[in-house]
């Protein structure tokens, strides 16, 4: 060996030729079954896009749209000046009542909403729905909730407490009770199905609003404990908890509902969070994982190794 390289010990480079060859001469790489499959549910279901983001498509959507408008407008335009014999088309302006109009900029201000404009829209908030009464608050309010649910992101949750302090504590404690009598931790009774036939192939549409409706309940429950412990109200934590653990206790043995069960650890995992409830969790390290399926076993060893 030359000394002068004896300790050249560097980064090993290897040609692209060398693993183009490879490639080549190996035909087991890709399997165009798998390979359409994926195509297909790409293609036909946006919630297996790894970078599905419904808002920025909202956006672009709008954006195409305008466009559209745009584009129509011109050509009818150029038609028209061209055509002088032929009559013009009438143009419409609807002018919408205050009712829709005052929900529309409501939701505008939400769609605009980040972290870095956030006090800019706040104080705007503040001012737009100062002069309204009960009725128009609560149906802001339920826009809200809309929003939260999409996303638990304390920017939304914040803008709660823009409304009077007596309408958000009635909201919430009428909320937090409505979501705890109709059991609302729940997946919707349409899911409590076999997991075989949920996950059927040709079952993907109710997959994916399983998995939308499961989005929708853990925003939903992370913003209900938020909000209720800045309201000091314990007591909604400490009901959800118990009966979160009951309803696993009927589940957690029926492998055909593993992702019911798998739901009701998701959001007993998210409540261990705030609560430091030691009955809960020695519920949990006391169930048998024999028998269970692999998934459900992660899902409480990852609750009694945390916790």
């Amino acid at each position: 060996m030359d000394s002068n390289n004896s300790f050249d010990l560097g980064i090993i480079k290897i040609p692209l030729s060398v693993f183009k060859e490879i490639y080549d001469n190996h035909t087991n790489f890709a399997n165009e079954g798998l390979e359409r499959k994926a195509n297909e549910l790409i293609s036909n279901y946006n919630c297996f896009i790894s970078n599905y983001d419904a808002k920025s498509l909202w956006e672009k959507k709008k954006i195409i749209a305008s466009q559209k408008k745009n584009n129509k407008y011109s050509s009818s335009s150029s038609y028209s000046s061209s055509n002088n014999h032929r009559r013009r088309p009438n143009v419409l302006l609807i002018d919408l009542d205050a009712d829709v109009k005052y929900k529309k900029e409501f939701t505008a201000f939400l769609n605009k909403l980040t972290d870095i404009n956030k006090e800019i829209i706040y104080n705007k908030i503040t001012v737009f729905i100062k002069p309204f009464d009960e009725p128009k608050l609560n149906i802001l309010f339920e826009i809200l909730i809309n929003f939260i649910k999409i996303s638990s992101n304390n920017i939304y949750i914040d803008v709660l407490y823009l409304f009077p302090e007596t309408f958000v504590n009635h909201q919430i404690n009428n909320y937090s009770d409505n979501y705890l009598n109709k059991n609302e931790w729940i997946p919707n009774e349409t899911f409590i199905i076999d997991n075989k036939i949920l996950y059927n192939n040709d079952n993907y549409d109710n997959y994916c609003k399983f998995i939308k409706n499961k989005k929708q309940n853990i925003s939903i429950l992370k913003a209900l404990i938020i909000i209720n412990r800045k309201l000091n109200k314990d007591d909604f934590l400490k009901s959800i908890s118990n009966n979160l653990s009951d309803t696993i206790d009927i589940y957690i043995q029926k492998n055909e509902y593993k992702h019911i069960t798998e739901f009701l650890l998701d959001q007993i995992l998210i409540i261990l969070e705030y609560l430091n409830d030691i009955k809960i969790v020695d519920k949990i390290k006391s169930y048998k994982l024999e028998g269970l399926e692999y998934s459900t076993k992660f899902k409480l060893m990852k609750i009694t190794e945390k916790y």
